[in-house]
């Protein structure tokens, strides 16, 4: 009865083993198919936004200064699909042409986002997008800038749709804002102070506070602050109003220079793996059940 029973699973097995691998042979023949269709059968729906009237672009200084908090691109915009849209803007600088390997390269240097969520309809509504001065000052770049602004509606991406090109503006004249202009906490020492806070509650002593940086969450401006003492950075994302929506992660600068990159596999080696894989387990169960097997034969033989 029990080698009958073990009988009944191995083929079972084998039946698992053959259905896997038609799948991922099936999966392996389908792919070039895929990537082979035409790009006009699978593209998405035509771009719904239409720019209404000239972009323009000023730098807006918040606390009087003298120096620019942000870099604001603004346009008028309109759609016949009424919608959220979703704006993100590239800003970069053109550098020119130069030589490198033999070959001329036309090269841009990324210097920062901006995001924007305007609802659009029949009607004409402004667009802003605001380029945080601190990012612009770093790299220390002059301009005119290049601006490249990308669409989606939540649903559908609709590339890049527009581009532009910004008066010309020198780097020093710009700085890290004080003063967000949006965002859950909008100023920088309210938000300092929640990270001391929640370094605190932690039982961390972060050490000095090294960088600060102005990200994105739901397309608001939040704070992140890095601090560093013996190598080890503690970082703390500022995504709320209250010290439980403080976001804490540590960086070891050791640990990070020593991970490597992961390579992925194509996908016909992949199934080449999976299937000897998978033949390589046959054959050691096989091999086993020929073993377990050959123990009800020995005994028969040594009962007679």
């Amino acid at each position: 009865m029990g080698s009958k029973i073990y009988i009944l699973i191995e083929k079972k097995k084998r039946i698992l083993f053959q259905l896997t691998l038609s799948l991922i042979l099936l999966f392996a023949l389908m792919s070039p198919a895929i990537a082979d269709k035409d790009p006009e059968e699978t593209a998405g729906p035509q771009n719904p936004v239409q720019v209404v009237g000239p972009v323009s672009d000023y730098g807006l200084d918040l606390d009087g200064d003298g120096l620019y908090d942000y870099l604001v691109v603004k346009f008028n915009a309109q759609s016949d699909a009424p919608s959220t849209y979703f704006f993100t803007g590239d800003l970069s600088v053109d550098l020119g042409y130069h030589e490198s390997k033999g070959s001329t390269v036309h090269e841009f240097r990324a210097i920062n986002l901006a995001k924007n969520s305007t609802y659009l309809d029949g009607n004409t509504s402004k667009v802003l997008l605001n380029f945080e001065g601190g990012r612009i000052r770093e790299n220390e770049l002059n301009g005119p800038y290049q601006v490249e602004i990308s669409l989606s509606n939540g649903s559908w991406g609709f590339g890049r749709g527009l581009k532009y090109t910004t008066e010309a503006y020198e780097f020093v004249k710009f700085e890290q804002p004080e003063l967000l202009l949006s965002g859950p906490v909008r100023s920088k020492t309210q938000a300092l102070e929640l990270a001391r806070q929640s370094a605190a509650e932690a039982g961390l002593n972060p050490g000095e506070l090294k960088d600060i940086e102005i990200s994105f969450k739901r397309n608001e401006d939040i704070w992140i602050f890095d601090f560093e003492q013996n190598g080890t950075h503690e970082c703390f994302a500022i995504e709320g109003n209250t010290v439980g929506d403080v976001r804490h992660w540590t960086l070891n600068e050791t640990a990070t220079k020593k991970t490597s990159a992961i390579h992925f596999l194509p996908v016909s080696f992949t199934v080449t793996l999976l299937a000897v894989a998978c033949l390589f387990s046959r054959r050691f169960s096989a091999k086993t059940t020929g073993q377990k097997a050959s123990a009800p034969d020995k005994k028969l033989r040594s009962e007679k």
